[in-house]
């Protein structure tokens, strides 16, 4: 399947630092909504063509602009380069080279450097003149990406508004359709109304946690882009996926009961006792306790947090514990109710949880939501529910610290932060429905 990485802007990033790239970050003179990519010199000589006016690479990557580093030097091979891409109809943006940053030549290589550029400035200064013709391109200096951009009517490719957040994005193109990858890059939820450049195409939600596919069907059309409202978890991601064709009275017109994210509606919660099973080999120190419980089988009265207990040998621990219970459902009509689906939310866990219901595995959960579908595991009165958490290493390399030398398990060669991890099922567990989704 042919896959093309859409995005506007490739910036050349000098040739002084070949393989320096900067975090990812939102460039003030292109501003949000509007992608990016990184080359050096070597892909700028050996890959860099021309296609109707884009700046293309072999495997069918392409951009609008050209951005340069702001430096004055080039080296001649680079420029040369340049005035063959403008000439065939790029678009670069960038100040006047006056010389070659090697010794290669010298001083021949700043004097062809120089009459070089000036054939394709020319009288763009960067104050009084900002862009000028030459061949079939442009040439741009000191005018922001985003006027530029904007002057081609070429508007942000994805955009939002509504929350305080910061969503990062990817876009692919497929000979299917858009693919447009999002990530919340904060921890907290939001929910905004998400642009995107594509027109007359039925927006569809790709889970890429549970791989469940489902149409958005709220939407609106625009100036030949596309506004969903979304709704992000902390650190949640999502992919919005543009493949299918819809009609302009859909569009923007949904039945007024519609929503792309159905609301939850807590049910019941699993108050009470859990029993926790501990992995009994790394259930240590004992000192204290007997029987079940020396064995790292211990009852909890409630959902709590490992570091809040009495037990050194649960504060310390790291590895994998079971938490087991049986409950009925408070309603039991909500397994009859066909229009809906029936979830388990297990509130927060540290840091992963594996949820068995009735001897039924429904798959492991570690970001938020923690939550699984437990609709078709339901059965009318008793049910077993198991759920298998596992933490992380610190807790145990902190506990192990100490303890004098030939009772320890576990060694590091890395100085250990003695604060402990919070972990375990902190909850709450709650059952949750909600009517089926498209």
């Amino acid at each position: 399947m042919f896959v093309k990485f859409s995005a506007d802007v490739l910036y050349y990033n000098g040739d002084w630092a070949p393989n320096l790239v900067e975090p990812k970050h939102v460039d003030p003179a292109l501003g949000k909504g509007y992608d990016y990519d990184v080359c050096n010199a070597e892909v700028l000589l050996t890959r860099l063509s021309v296609k109707e006016g884009r700046i293309v690479l072999p495997d069918g990557m392409n951009y609008r602009l050209l951005v340069l580093p702001e430096r004055r030097q080039m080296p001649v091979e680079v420029i040369k380069k340049l005035r063959q891409l403008v000439q065939a109809g790029a678009t670069v943006v960038g100040p006047m080279p006056h010389s070659d940053p090697g010794l290669k030549n010298y001083p021949k290589c700043d004097q062809d450097v120089r009459r070089i550029a000036a054939e394709i400035w020319g009288d763009c200064d960067g104050q009084a003149v900002k862009q000028r013709r030459f061949g079939e391109g442009r040439i741009f200096w000191n005018k922001p990406l985003r006027e530029i951009l904007l002057a081609d009517g070429v508007r942000p490719d994805f955009d939002y508004s509504g929350g305080n957040t910061f969503i990062d994005f990817i876009h692919r193109t497929t000979a299917e359709g858009e693919v447009y990858f999002l990530a919340n890059r904060n921890n907290q939820a939001e929910s905004l109304d998400c642009t995107f450049r594509v027109p007359g195409k039925q927006p569809e939600l790709w889970n890429p946690v549970s791989g469940d596919r489902r149409d958005l069907p709220v939407f609106a059309q625009k100036d030949g882009r596309i506004t969903v409202p979304l709704e992000f978890e902390p650190y949640g991601s999502m992919f919005v996926v543009f493949r299918k064709g819809c009609a302009d009275a859909v569009a923007g017109s949904p039945q007024p009961a519609a929503t792309n994210f159905p609301k939850l509606t807590p049910s019941q919660e699993l108050t009470g006792p859990w029993t926790v099973q501990f992995d009994p080999q790394w259930f240590y120190p004992t000192a204290g306790l007997s029987g079940d419980a020396a064995r790292g089988l211990i009852a909890f009265d409630k959902l709590e947090d490992w570091l809040t207990r009495p037990e050194e040998a649960v504060r310390s621990f790291s590895g994998t514990a079971v938490y087991r219970k049986t409950f009925e459902l408070a309603d039991q009509s909500t397994i009859q109710n066909p229009k809906s689906k029936i979830f388990l939310d297990l509130g927060t866990v540290r840091e992963t949880a594996r949820v068995c219901l009735n001897g039924q595995d429904l798959g492991v959960v570690w970001c938020h939501p923690w939550r699984v579908e437990i609709t078709k595991a339901l059965k009318p009165g008793a049910n077993a529910l198991e759920i298998e958490v596992v933490n992380l290493w610190p807790n145990r390399l902190v506990g192990d610290a100490k303890l004098p030398a030939e009772q320890r398990r576990t060694r590091t060669n890395n100085s250990i932060d003695q604060s402990i991890l919070s972990s375990g099922l902190l909850g709450p567990v709650r059952v949750m429905t909600v009517d089926v989704i498209n």
